[in-house]
């Protein structure tokens, strides 16, 4: 049983809700925002019609009780980044739990690339996540997810108490994607990924783009790294789900570099230099 957020230190509840929207003659400009602790955002910059932001955290992390916030329109035309350089972490809880929630929405024609720190699940850690993203069926989206499941350089791995994730993906107002899970990994829900990879390191991401697949999937499968698995499967239109398991940070960065080389040519969008090289958070 899952208790309600219970802490004596006044809960943290913040994020950030923005609007990027095509400016004529000057490419996609960020019109409208908020932003509150947990989170920080550095002034946007401007690259190939691009919008980017830099997202962190200037707080130690999130505790019981604290939410974060994230609330992302792309209007038709636009483009927009989110990077964050510097990983969150999930601190050790002795009730309750941590809270994410996450809503992007991407019109007609828009790009989107989501590229974040990883979140860091410490001992004892618990946390509750969910993901809402709406794509028009002309936008392309890049949205990556990464997990590290404890701190390596102090010998965790899998002592988090509890990681819940729930995923809604609507393409053109289709449903295309659904995921919804729980790890316990004292009740041994998490025994395969810790049997392939005791301390390994976690990425989902995904795709969605109006160009056809043709043989991308089977490209991703052929991909040759080691101390990596990767798998990749069709949504129901318009994209791919890609999981990506790897013996740890260093293995994962690189997986996730040699799958982006596959998926950013292959959308024919031109992307900025500065969100074909990010990230160096990886330890």
């Amino acid at each position: 049983m899952i208790t309600e957020p219970q802490s004596t230190r006044p809960a943290v509840r913040g994020g950030a809700r923005l609007r990027y929207a095509l400016a004529p003659e000057h490419g996609t400009r960020l019109m409208g925002q908020w932003v509150r602790p947990p989170l920080h955002m550095t002034k946007a910059y401007h690259d190939k019609d691009w919008a980017v932001s830099i997202l962190t955290s200037p707080t130690a992390g999130l505790l019981d009780g604290d939410l974060l916030e994230l609330d992302v329109q792309v209007c038709d035309g636009a483009r927009a980044g989110l990077v964050s350089p510097a990983a969150c972490r999930i601190h050790t809880m002795d009730t309750g739990f941590a809270s994410v929630e996450q809503k992007f929405t991407v019109g007609e024609n828009a790009v989107l690339d989501v590229w974040p720190a990883p979140l860091i699940l410490q001992k004892d850690a618990s946390l509750q996540q969910t993901t809402r993203l709406e794509v028009a069926e002309s936008s392309t989206v890049l949205l990556c997810e990464v997990v590290n499941p404890g701190r390596a350089a102090y010998g965790e791995s899998f002592e988090f108490a509890r990681w819940a994730s729930s995923l809604r993906i609507v393409r053109a107002g289709q449903l295309v994607a659904y995921e919804n899970f729980q790890l316990f990994p004292a009740k041994g829900d998490a025994a395969d990924w810790r049997a392939l990879y005791p301390n390994g390191s976690y990425a989902g991401i995904y795709y969605l783009t109006p160009q056809p697949l043709e043989d991308l999937v089977q490209q991703l499968h052929q991909l040759e790294l080691e101390d990596v698995s990767i798998g990749a499967s069709p949504l129901r239109a318009g994209g791919l789900g890609i999981k990506v398991l790897a013996q740890d940070g260093i293995s994962l960065r690189k997986a996730i570099f040699l799958v982006r080389n596959l998926l950013v040519p292959h959308s024919q969008v031109e992307f900025p230099v500065a969100l074909q090289r990010a990230q160096t958070f990886f330890n």
